[in-house]
């Protein structure tokens, strides 16, 4: 929770209950931000209130969802005088974003250099 390290972008998450796929590894993005959105739409209830809610409901694991379209990029800065450049590695499902990894090529890693 607030660095680009494995230990903070690459999660175990688990649910089990009736309305969650049997043995279903989600190939999707999914973070603690998608928790709250996903029961809530389970459970029937509406979260709207005075902000903006940021996860989206991981309906993929939920019985008869669907795999989202997941689109994947690269960010990258202008590279410096030295020739250094800063990637982000960004997933985005919806209009929801999930950062992967960021550093410098060769660098970091993880971090996916494209």
């Amino acid at each position: 929770h607030g660095s680009f390290s494995r230990a903070d972008t690459r999660n175990f998450m688990v649910a089990i209950g009736p309305d969650f796929k049997k043995a279903y590894a989600d190939r999707a993005p999914v973070g603690n931000m998608d928790v709250a959105p996903t029961l809530a739409h389970i459970l029937g209830v509406d979260l709207t209130g005075p902000g903006i809610l940021k996860g989206r409901v991981a309906s993929e694991a939920l019985v008869g969802g669907k795999e989202p379209k997941v689109v994947k990029r690269t960010l990258a800065s202008d590279k410096a005088a030295g020739g250094m450049q800063t990637l982000l590695n960004v997933e985005q499902v919806g209009d929801t974003r999930y950062f992967d990894a960021a550093g410098m090529p060769g660098r970091t890693v993880g971090l996916e250099a494209k």
